[in-house]
């Protein structure tokens, strides 16, 4: 039982370190991404070159289109998270009410007398 707690334990610090690292990535695309944006409305205003605004506007168009599926994949990888922690919580040492067995026999437990009496 061990082996299995300690093997999910580092699959949990794997995924930790990807977010952290996906994050920071994910806010610096977008970052690049708006300075895209801003750039490509710089062009439309200063210049009158259709070659120019074209090569900004698919800049700006392929940034946001990456920062999209990035996001998408920050979402995927916290589900993935949140997953393997339930399955953690679920797994926990023998005797917690996630790991116990349902009484299915149909007999009642002996238990006190809810009236008092003996």
């Amino acid at each position: 039982m061990q082996d299995n707690d300690n093997g999910l334990r580092s699959a949990l610090d794997v995924i930790d370190r990807i977010r952290r690292r996906a994050v920071m990535t994910f806010w610096f695309g977008w970052i690049l991404s708006f300075l895209a944006l801003l750039r490509f409305v710089y062009v439309l205003r200063t210049t009158d070159s259709i070659k120019a605004a074209l090569s900004a506007a698919v800049a700006a168009l392929v940034l946001v289109t990456i920062m999209s599926s990035f996001a998408s994949m920050l979402f995927f990888a916290r589900m993935t998270r949140r997953i393997l922690r339930a399955i953690h919580l679920a797994s926990g040492p023998t005797g917690t009410p996630a790991t116990r067995t349902p009484d299915t026999s149909g007999a009642s437990r002996p238990g006190p007398d809810p009236g008092g009496k003996p």
